[in-house]
């Protein structure tokens, strides 16, 4: 059974992972620094659906096949606690040491550890960091900042004890951001004491990580390099959908991919997303015209429906209102006052705060728009109505 063209819903590897060598190369010399004690801590910035995961994801692969690098990769997007998180990082340092090392008898000491439920049952510095760990987690009265240094503190040992070392992948990094400068500041004091473990950070919010970099009040001031992550340029991706649609033999006309590209605007995501729709369409051997890339644009904003809808509601409702005025091409900040009904100056608010979210964009002085085109497209599609009124 011949493979699809293009990949949906999960991390692209191999011949699907387009353009993102040097990101991917330079994280991997970042992180594998850390063998010899010449690791910087990373931070990967780029609009959502630029591809960060799937930068990260083959980060991660590489890194396995390294003798003694062991990927741990968290996601912090709507994380519920700071208790989650920190029992997120421990329980995924052991699962991701075990898998590498085989180490199975160690697992089997730490169920015996928390079976015991004593101090004296522990005889090496991880099973004691993990102890204490453990029991701190149980205890309600424990501040949840502490847990999070607790967890962080046990990968350090684990590492020191195994001859091991550790990359702790964090994406949506922006989510944790959000638990406050107190957080930053512990979580930036445990990672410059680290010596056998580097950290990889990732986030869409594209104006909240740049201050988290370059903001001088920021705990993490000039701690970190970063690896911008932007659109693909539209001949890097005209030429991947041509390699992709000869490989099942789809005929296509240069003024066709020109159009699907358009559509996509640079956005890996929505380049998979498209061309796999077209490849369901005409199948292996098929020919696309014009009026079949439409219909398939189409298809693919109906099947982000309810991922778009989940999306929208996560904003204000006066955020709502912003956004749905954009999409509905009102540029100015007057427009925008006008379509959403309030006043100009009751706004200003949310529109910084959805441009430090990455959400909309300011191409010029006075001008706003939609930083993602498709979802501009449904929240059109969605609210525009039949009259202009």
């Amino acid at each position: 059974m011949q493979e699809t063209p293009f990949v949906v819903g999960k991390p692209a590897e191999g011949e699907y992972f387009v353009n993102r060598e040097r990101e991917l190369e330079r994280l991997l010399l970042l992180t594998r620094g850390v063998e010899k004690a010449a690791s910087s801590n990373s931070v990967l910035i780029g609009l959502r659906r630029t591809g960060k995961t799937s930068i990260l994801h083959n980060l991660a692969r590489r890194l396995r096949r390294n003798s003694r690098v062991i990927p741990i990769t968290i996601n912090c997007y709507g994380l519920a606690s700071k208790s989650r998180f920190a029992r997120l990082v421990v329980d995924t340092a052991i699962s991701e040491y075990v898998e590498k090392t085989g180490d199975k008898a160690y697992m089997k000491r730490l169920v015996k550890v928390l079976g015991e439920k004593a101090k004296s049952a522990v005889d090496k510095v991880s099973e004691v960091s993990f102890w204490e760990f453990s029991i701190k987690l149980r205890d309600l009265r424990t501040d949840e900042d502490i847990l999070i240094e607790e967890a962080l503190r046990y990968v350090e040992s684990l590492a020191k004890e195994k001859g091991v070392y550790f990359a702790v992948i964090l994406d949506e990094f922006q989510d944790i951001i959000e638990w406050g400068r107190q957080t930053l500041k512990r979580l930036r004091t445990i990672i410059q004491d680290q010596r056998r473990v580097c950290y990889v950070l990732s986030g869409s919010a594209t104006t909240i990580m740049h201050n988290l970099v370059y903001e001088e009040r920021s705990p993490f001031y000039r701690q970190l390099v970063e690896i911008p992550v932007g659109k693909l340029e539209k001949d890097v991706v005209k030429k991947f959908l041509k390699s992709r649609f000869d490989f099942v033999r789809i005929k296509i006309a240069d003024s066709e991919i020109d159009k699907i590209a358009t559509y996509c605007e640079g956005y890996p995501d929505y380049v998979q997303r498209l061309g796999l729709e077209l490849y369901l369409s005409v199948g292996s051997g098929g020919s696309i015209t014009a009026a079949q890339i439409e219909k398939a644009y189409e298809g693919v904003v109906q099947s982000l429906d309810g991922e778009f809808e989940n999306y929208f509601s996560t904003f204000s409702p006066t955020e709502r209102e912003i956004l749905v005025a954009i999409a509905r091409e009102k540029s100015k900040a007057s427009e925008i006052a006008r379509e959403a009904r309030k006043h100009l100056q009751n706004i200003s608010k949310e529109l910084r705060i959805l441009m430090n979210y990455g959400v909309i964009e300011r191409p010029m002085t006075g001008q706003y728009r939609m930083a993602d085109p498709v979802l501009s497209d449904w929240l059109r599609s969605r609210f525009q109505g039949n009259t202009n009124s």
